[in-house]
């Protein structure tokens, strides 16, 4: 228990230290989005309200909580940023489970997609271009810029542009434009949605970072083209990517021109993108009995990586339909050829946490961290084996370990405050729980959280005092939010 107390601690630490730093570099009364500022104030601001921003995001939309998933985008995006423009690379990345193709930046580094996008890009180059695409409005800070803009017209309610910029995102199409269009002075062609000077922009940029990324930069009108034909016939039923990033013949024209240059060359498919796609579709079946006989007949013409990535699909599809036993067996056979391969031994262990084998799923969790020490998703499904074991105490040690590396990943805090509750640590429960409800935009519900810790830690004196600090910080962030 005490080693679980000190790891608690130092993630609170880290939250709360973060916070600090973040109050102190901050101005607590912050300038109109009129006025006439410095741009480090201007990046202040766009931090603070890409933050209010995505605790409202996460609030209001379900996430797709497949740390494996999550794990692979985020290096996709991380990869991608440092072949790009960015000079502030805090990236804050949401991955929204809704099968609409949808990407977003906002203000302060957050990127949301949908994973809609994994269902709808077929290959890797198209997914990244899409973010390379994003990655550019957030490095040529087109928001603060579309905001300069529109000063002459006067102050701008930051509650209307942060309700219409949340609307924009989650629901798409008109809500949010109406609510953007109601703030004060913002124009309507300054939306959410860019102006087609800043489009141009985004794409030319994205396209020189796909080729720095060696990425496929053609992939960019590939895409374009793609979601033109999903347009075609559809009325009104347009994606939510394209109201706010309208695709036109001149722009796809545009990207081919841009790269008419450089030598075409076979692109192999890679094997992690299209790994991860099957897992999405197969995860976010509706009827799962349809997609196993779909997986069922394609797999009859595969050949080579799209008959692997199928028979996987047909591994996890076997495991959601509680037949543990055959997808273990597809498994075992994928397993020659690609070895020691993560999203297959994930799958395994899934599969015989399916077919109730905790203890040897147990034993192959802890065969692959041994291989790829602190591994997220590996760390969050030992974890919830060891939970389902009755053995919640170490499960907490682990996420607490988990919850330094990843102080703001929601469903860390959330798994964590589960194994503490039933660990019987109460007070830890109180703790995570107020991480996870600041994360998710209830600040009043983590204050009381933490309220009801205090008294439970009163002999101990170095966590009270971190406690009340965190307090305070809630409480800023609370009168911000409010302001």
């Amino acid at each position: 228990m005490t080693l679980l107390r000190n790891l608690l601690l130092l993630a609170f630490f880290v939250v709360s230290d973060a916070a600090t730093k973040a109050s102190a570099n901050s101005e607590l009364n912050l300038p109109e989005l009129g006025s006439s500022s410095s741009a480090a104030t201007s990046l202040t601001f766009e931090h603070e309200l890409g933050q209010q921003f995505l605790r409202a995001v996460r609030a209001q939309t379900p996430g797709f909580e497949d740390p494996l998933v999550i794990d692979y985008l985020e290096h996709l995006i991380f990869r991608l940023a440092e072949h790009s423009d960015l000079e502030d690379r805090r990236l804050y990345i949401i991955l929204i489970k809704n099968p609409t193709i949808n990407a977003f930046a906002a203000p302060g580094g957050i990127l949301g997609i949908n994973h809609g996008l994994f269902l709808h890009a077929e290959t890797r180059h198209e997914f990244s271009a899409i973010i390379a695409h994003e990655l550019a409005h957030l490095s040529q800070r087109h928001f603060a810029r579309g905001i300069d803009a529109s000063k002459k017209a006067g102050v701008i309610s930051i509650a209307g542009l942060l309700t219409g910029a949340i609307l924009a995102a989650t629901a798409g199409g008109d809500a949010g434009m109406a609510a953007l269009a109601g703030s004060q002075g913002l124009a309507s062609a300054q939306k959410l949605s860019y102006s087609r000077t800043r489009e141009a922009e985004a794409d030319r940029i994205g396209i020189g970072t796909m080729m720095r990324a060696d990425l496929d930069p053609r992939a960019m009108a590939y895409m374009f083209e793609r979601l033109d034909r999903l347009t075609r016939g559809n009325g009104d039923q347009i994606p939510e990517f394209l109201r706010t990033h309208p695709v036109t013949k001149s722009r796809i024209s545009d990207a081919y021109n841009q790269t008419e240059s450089i030598a075409k060359k076979k692109w192999d498919l890679d094997v992690d993108y299209q790994f991860m796609r099957i897992r999405v579709r197969v995860q976010t079946a509706n009827n799962i009995d349809a997609t196993f006989n779909r997986l069922v007949h394609q797999g009859k013409t595969l050949q080579g990586l799209p008959a692997d990535a199928n028979r996987y699909g047909l591994a996890l599809a076997n495991a959601r339909l509680n037949r543990g036993d055959e997808a273990i067996r597809i498994l075992d056979e994928l397993d020659q050829d690609y070895p020691n391969y993560l999203p297959i031994t994930l799958a395994k262990i899934e599969a015989l946490a399916a077919s109730q084998r905790l203890g040897n799923a147990i034993e192959e969790a802890s065969r692959a961290l041994a291989i790829n020490p602190d591994n997220y998703p590996l760390t969050m499904i030992k974890a919830s084996l060891l939970n389902a074991t009755e053995r919640s105490d170490l499960a907490s040690e682990l996420l607490a370990e988990l919850a330094l590396a990843r102080p703001f990943d929601d469903q860390v805090w959330f798994q964590l405050a589960e194994s503490l509750g039933l660990a019987n640590d109460i007070p830890g429960v109180h703790q995570a729980r107020a991480e996870y409800f600041v994360l998710n935009g209830d600040l009043e519900g983590a204050i009381k959280q933490l309220g009801y810790a205090l008294p439970l830690v009163r002999r101990n004196f170095q966590l009270s005092a971190r406690i009340k600090q965190r307090i305070d910080d809630i409480w800023q962030l609370l009168d911000q939010a409010k302001n």
